[in-house]
């Protein structure tokens, strides 16, 4: 009779229930089966940390721990046989195999705590028990979670994650700005993901955005009370297609959603690139709301964030073969309301990778991940030309926006010499002359600038410098006409705020209102301006007579006036 053991050799690890039903097919009963999966030997191994539904457990044969056959069964046997641990593997490979650690109780499918429902916390857990996913640190980003499987089920595309965040935080707010031109949810009470602290949050799940909604099939009206909002929640995935097995954490959300009693009414959407006829359809037949941001918001800003997303991701590449780019970005995502200042910083970056590439010669890279020991940083711009070594911290702000010397004092004291280190552990680099230099599109203070002198002229070992945001466009001026200065101007020099300040001293001329600003001790007073005096019956009938007056004489004597 055919043994466990040899199943697993000849077909391969597999669920226990799977390994009964191949039993009972071969003439054993249900009663034997299970008694000779739990006596198998020593060479058929079970799965610890992961339990299956119905008490299932993976098996597998000791010469398939570790191999590829072993990661692609176990993800399969979760993806159909885990409600729970499939949406959520999923989840995580459509979004490049990494997000934050936070942005996994959004992706995951599962509750924050729900009675009978396994949270994402456990999720998390016991994924992370079996080795299909890692927690780990990305600077600039801080604590993700990553696939594991020692890559066979693909490998965690690092390099895209920030562009690819800067995407889906346009995406977020290009649905709250439509959410609110419609008046799907209440204007100033949409909530999006890294808005605030804490995470958006509706019912027992986390959401990219949530809002409370007073439209007709949503708001519910009480006989005593004010009316009771329905919401609006959504999720976001940036980057690509969506297939059946990554739509299906969302379903799970709202399915697990939708048993709750008290749960006022919702509609989710999901905004995606786009997605599988398999995931249309399901997510169809639940009757979610599935959009793609052309359908939404217009091919020009579908055109723009895709650009966008690509542009980021190879950021040193466009800085220095087509930075005309920039313009084109900010052109066609400026109907998105707040695009502008969520793009100026990772835009500034590639103005200044441009800027010193062309002036100054060399090879660049943006957000370089640097690690040496313990020490880990990300170099907005790196600069290499021969015997030296550019290293360029840029800072896109307003242009109102001064920098302070706690910002300038942070960067020397805990960035400086750490990369500082770095770079010349590098034998490339080891005899090279290192330059720092802090670029911003606003200003310094004078605190600032009076800490950046000191620094500069005590430091021996390394050089450091700084570009305000008026230098930085005097060095744009020197290349040829290529349209940079113009765009520079438009969106980092030439802002409505700036403008104002420089033409009208916008500070000065406030102060010199005299605005009462003050606010009542007590919050739950209306805050409103008295009422003027009425006036008494004799003003009034004084105000009559002298109008009579006015109108009885004559031109000569107006004239005359």
């Amino acid at each position: 009779m055919i043994s466990v053991e040899s199943i697993l050799l000849a077909d391969g690890p597999a669920l226990s229930s799977e390994i009964a039903r191949k039993l009972v097919a071969q003439g054993s009963s249900a009663d034997v089966a299970r008694q000779r999966i739990s006596r198998a030997g020593p060479n058929v191994r079970r799965l610890k940390g992961l339990v299956f539904p119905r008490n299932a457990r993976f098996l597998y044969h000791a010469k398939h721990e570790g191999t590829e056959h072993y990661w692609t069964a176990l993800s399969r046997d979760i993806r159909e046989a885990s409600p729970a641990y499939g949406p959520a593997l999923a989840a995580l490979q459509a979004r490049d195999g990494v997000v934050p650690l936070d942005q996994f109780a959004i992706i995951s499918g599962s509750p924050i705590r729900q009675q009978g429902q396994v949270s994402s916390e456990t999720v998390l857990q016991r994924l992370e028990a079996v080795h299909l996913i890692e927690r780990g640190e990305m600077q600039g980003v801080g604590p993700v979670v990553a696939l594991r499987a020692d890559g066979y089920l693909g490998r965690p595309n690092f390099k895209r994650l920030r562009a690819r965040l800067v995407v889906e935080k346009m995406l977020l707010l290009a649905l709250r700005d439509w959410a609110r031109r419609l008046g799907v949810a209440s204007y100033d009470k949409i909530e999006i993901r890294g808005d605030a602290d804490r995470l958006p949050t509706f019912g027992t799940f986390n959401w990219d955005l949530c809002g409370p909604s007073y439209m007709v099939p949503m708001v519910r009206r009480q006989k005593d009370g004010p009316p009771k909002p329905g919401f609006l929640v959504g999720d976001v995935i940036a980057g690509s297609a969506v297939d059946e097995h990554a739509i299906a954490a969302f379903i799970r959300k709202f399915s697990l959603s939708s048993y709750l009693k008290n749960l006022p009414p919702f509609m989710p959407v999901l905004m995606a690139d786009g997605y599988t006829q398999a995931a249309f359809n399901l997510g169809r037949s639940h009757g979610l709301m599935l959009a793609t941001p052309k359908n939404l918001f217009g091919r020009d800003v579908a055109v723009g964030l895709a650009t966008l997303l690509e542009t980021l991701n190879k950021a040193a590449a466009v800085a220095v073969a087509n930075p005309e780019v920039i313009g084109e970005l900010f052109d066609k995502l400026s109907s998105i309301d707040g695009a502008d200042r969520n793009l100026r910083g990772s835009l500034f970056e590639l103005v200044v990778g441009h800027v010193v590439q062309a002036r100054f010669g060399g090879s660049i890279d943006i957000n370089h991940l640097l690690r040496f020991d313990t020490f880990k940083a990300e170099i907005d711009v790196r600069r290499v030309v021969a015997g030296e070594v550019w290293i360029y911290e840029c800072k896109g702000y307003q242009p109102d926006h001064m920098i302070d010397a706690p910002e300038v004092e942070a960067w020397l004291t805990e960035k400086v010499p750490g990369i500082y280190s770095a770079t010349k552990a590098e034998d490339r680099f080891n005899s090279s002359t290192v330059h720092f230099e802090f670029w911003t599109s606003g200003g310094f203070t004078d605190a600032a600038i009076a800490a950046l002198t000191a620094a500069r002229d005590r430091t021996k070992r390394y050089v450091i410098g700084w570009r305000a945001g008026k230098e930085v466009r005097s060095e744009l001026a020197k290349l040829s006409p290529s349209g940079m200065t113009a765009m520079f101007d438009q969106h980092f020099l030439k802002h409505p705020i700036a403008v104002f300040d420089r033409r009208h001293d916008g500070v000065g001329a406030l102060a010199d209102l005299n605005i009462d600003a003050t606010v009542p001790a007590d919050l739950s007073e209306p805050f409103l301006p008295p009422l003027p005096k009425r006036p008494s019956r004799q003003e009034i009938r004084a105000e009559v007579e002298a109008a009579m007056a006015y109108e009885r004489a004559p031109p000569t004597a107006l004239a005359a006036e």
